[in-house]
């Protein structure tokens, strides 16, 4: 259980640093994926969906982090919330047509190896 507590409690401060992250610096974000926030619609709605909703799922993994019982489902939602990134994410570097650059690599590894991570720790909690 422990182990569970403290995986849930990593992702929330790595969803609160990348959410926070995205909400204080969009451009430098969007930049290493090469996305341009030319407008202050855009740079509003790009913190509002990174931003907003990496530090909505950050509260709520330290919600279920806090209560024995709330972390198997803590975990699960971080595996299907990494799960719909990294497939989205293969789909894409997959279908694409020009060069893909090494961040998009690189994240996909991180949201796997999450995968791996969430679900190794979400099988030793016990309730």
């Amino acid at each position: 259980m422990r182990l569970a507590r403290s995986a849930l409690w990593l992702f929330s401060l790595l969803f609160a640093f990348f959410g926070a992250a995205s909400v204080l610096a969009p451009h430098f974000i969007a930049a290493t994926a090469d996305i341009e926030l030319p407008t202050a619609t855009a740079r509003i709605d790009f913190a509002a969906t990174y931003g907003g909703f990496e530090l909505g799922l950050a509260t709520f993994l330290a919600f279920c982090a806090q209560r024995p019982e709330r972390l198997g489902l803590g975990l699960s939602a971080t595996a299907f919330c990494l799960t719909g990134f990294a497939l989205t994410r293969s789909l894409g570097i997959v279908l694409a047509k020009g060069e893909v650059r090494p961040i998009l690599y690189a994240v996909l590894l991180l949201e796997l190896s999450g995968i791996a991570f969430s679900l190794w720790a979400a099988q030793r909690v016990v309730t």
